[in-house]
């Protein structure tokens, strides 16, 4: 028997465990995914105890020590570097981790063909929104724009780029091609709700619940839900465990639904 786990604050919430021990189960592989919930003082502590457990065959990492796990791996792959977050562990004689947030949300999107030259909008630039922005940039879109509450930079290669701030979005909301939420409120008041176009995609990366507050506001617009990303993500985590694909069918979605609609 393997085991696998999330790490984190408030896992106990968290849909990885329903996911994944679905694709256990269809696959008949002897394995269990469950949840650890730890604080920034029992974390490094109960981490190791973890991981010291030769059952342990990897996890995942959630918010907020997505860039503390640096320290307990052996090797990190480029885009994790890049991006300064690991949201997934493969252990074995080493421990490999690697960023699987920024293929999760470009696959997301994939379905409503977003052309690399349309108008992107990203709201906020915590720990998710740098996969994004980044997976966003290392596919070629060049109009991003991140607007976020306080200053911070964006790195990508050579580029030295800022965050914008919140004052100057009016003018860019009416020609914004996809609208992507990170922050957990509705960071746009009712006037600028109304700017928005109803072509305009919106976005918004928290599952639970599926319509969020953000997302209410846009009635006739095409929808990216947040529970997109998060199945989307644990398919190169469980690829990366098991070195194939699962796939998504009716019955995990139905699953999924039960949770996220209550």
């Amino acid at each position: 028997m393997k085991y696998f786990f999330v790490i984190g604050d408030r896992t106990s919430q968290s849909l990885s465990p329903l996911i994944f021990n679905h694709w256990f189960k269809v696959y008949k592989i002897r394995a269990k995914y469950s949840y650890v919930e730890v604080n920034k003082n029992n974390f490094e502590k109960t981490l190791l105890d973890k991981i010291k457990n030769k059952k342990i065959s990897g996890f995942n990492i959630t918010i907020p020590f997505k860039k503390n796990i640096f320290k307990y791996l052996d090797v990190v792959n480029n885009h994790a570097k890049n991006i300064d977050a690991v949201n997934c562990v493969k252990v074995i004689k080493t421990n490999k981790g690697i960023n699987t947030d920024w293929i999760g949300y470009l696959n997301s999107i994939k379905e409503f063909k977003i052309n690399k030259s349309k108008n992107i909008i990203v709201l906020g630039y915590g720990g998710a929104s740098k996969a994004i922005v980044y997976g966003l940039f290392f596919k070629g879109y060049k109009n991003v724009l991140v607007f976020n509450r306080t200053k911070k930079q964006i790195n990508f290669k050579e580029k030295k780029m800022f965050t914008k701030q919140y004052r100057i979005i009016n003018k860019h909301l009416s020609t914004a091609d996809l609208i992507i939420n990170t922050t957990p409120i509705n960071p746009l008041d009712k006037k600028q709700i109304k700017t928005v176009s109803k072509n305009t995609v919106v976005s918004d990366i928290v599952y639970k619940p599926k319509n969020t507050a953000f997302l209410r506001n846009f009635k006739n617009n095409k929808k990216i839900y947040g529970i997109s990303m998060l199945i989307e993500q644990a398919i190169p985590c469980f690829y990366y465990w098991f070195g194939f694909k699962p796939s998504v069918d009716e019955i995990l979605i139905k699953k999924i639904n039960k949770k996220i609609n209550k």
